[in-house]
């Protein structure tokens, strides 16, 4: 992470920040248990408290949406680092999604989907 530590911004913000950034972030597992969301996520998608630690398959309502998620997920687990890109109309709005491997030290630990509106 890089950024100019400077009187009334430091690291202590960063969380802020990822709060209002106008993308919806949501951090799942390799099997899809959902582990984050940031605040913008919660007016984009279902997103409630609950839903922690919960499959995200359960937030979908197609088995196609599900069928793709499994590839995704079973595409990072094979070792693809290439984030996917997909558009859909969900919850009255046409949305933007990239699903993107999540590394810590190099190791594989879940992916991040990032969700934007499209206008």
């Amino acid at each position: 992470m890089t950024f100019k530590a400077i009187e009334g911004f430091d690291a202590v913000q960063i969380p802020l920040i990822v709060d209002r950034i106008p993308v919806a972030i949501t951090v799942i597992d390799l099997e899809g248990h959902i582990l984050f969301y940031n605040d913008y996520a919660t007016q984009v998608l279902d997103r409630k408290p609950e839903y922690l630690d919960t499959d995200i398959r359960d937030c979908h309502q197609t088995p196609e949406t599900n069928a793709r998620i499994d590839k995704m997920l079973d595409e990072f687990k094979a070792g693809r680092r290439e984030a996917f890109y997909y558009e859909a109309f969900r919850y009255g709005k046409n949305i933007a999604v990239t699903l993107s491997p999540f590394e810590v030290d190099g190791q594989l630990i879940g992916c991040i989907q990032s969700v934007t509106i499209k206008r």
